[in-house]
């Protein structure tokens, strides 16, 4: 119990939980694409993807979202990409859409 409630504490003090629910989605994604290899990625899927992994990645290191948000961003990302390999490209940019709505980046804060 004590490693726990030391271990809880440096995330919370460091915030790190943002970084390490983006480090998952990162390492499901990987899994993700060696699964859909087979399958075709829509270029418009590509450029969503890039904006998508660009904002969730500000938003983390702004800390301006919370990490339940920005966890459910990742996943939906992954929902996304899945799509666009299943050939539903249209659903997919919808996705994408849904977490370009996290809206735009406060601030990046000072260290």
């Amino acid at each position: 119990m004590v490693i726990r409630t030391f271990v809880c504490s440096r995330f919370r003090e460091r915030r790190l939980l943002p970084a390490l629910i983006l480090v998952a989605s990162i390492a499901m994604t990987v899994g993700a694409v060696a699964q859909a290899q087979a399958g075709q990625f829509a270029r418009e899927c590509a450029l969503k993807e890039v904006a998508v992994i660009t904002l969730i990645e500000d938003h983390g290191a702004a800390e301006d979202v919370p990490a339940d948000r920005l966890g459910n961003a990742g996943l939906t990302m992954l929902r996304a990409r899945s799509t666009c390999y299943e050939g539903r490209v249209g659903e997919a940019l919808a996705l994408y859409d849904s977490i370009l709505d996290l809206g735009p980046v406060a601030a990046l804060r000072r260290q």
